[in-house]
């Protein structure tokens, strides 16, 4: 059964990661079905193709998910999803990093983002994400 909880809608959702050895923002392109606390999915982002799986807990908001780029690499992915989507952190071979997706019809999160691109220098970026952050649960 679809998930009845609005924070986990199945559709196209919008986000990005951060990387200590980048500047800027990763883009990605989401297509995420949450059905029975389990996530699945694909997207693309800078880096190629890739297809999601894992699990979310719609009482807590705790997702976790591995992405499996097409032919490459796997990064893992854990959150906890709240009122401006998802929040967490990213993992790979000990690297690691902040990321928020969120539901692409949420268009304040893409104005505010993509604003944000055009008028904020990078290292003035986490500030803004802590910013978004507050609103969301704790992470765990």
């Amino acid at each position: 059964m679809m998930e009845q909880d609005n924070r986990f809608p199945t559709g196209e959702w919008n986000g990005f990661y951060m990387e200590s050895h980048r500047s800027g923002k990763g883009w990605m392109h989401l297509y995420l079905q949450f059905e029975s606390g389990k996530i699945s999915g694909e997207g693309t982002d800078y880096v190629g193709p890739w297809t999601a799986a894992g699990s979310y807990d719609s009482e807590s908001g705790v997702c976790s998910w591995v992405k499996n780029y097409v032919g490459k690499h796997r990064v893992f992915y854990g959150g906890t999803c709240g009122s401006k989507g998802i929040i967490g952190e990213w993992t790979i071979s000990g690297l690691h990093g902040p990321f928020h997706i969120w539901p692409r019809t949420m268009g304040d999160m893409n104005e505010l983002y993509l604003t944000e691109d055009l008028t904020v220098p990078a290292d003035e970026v986490d500030f803004l994400f802590a910013t978004v952050e507050e609103d969301s649960p704790a992470l765990v």
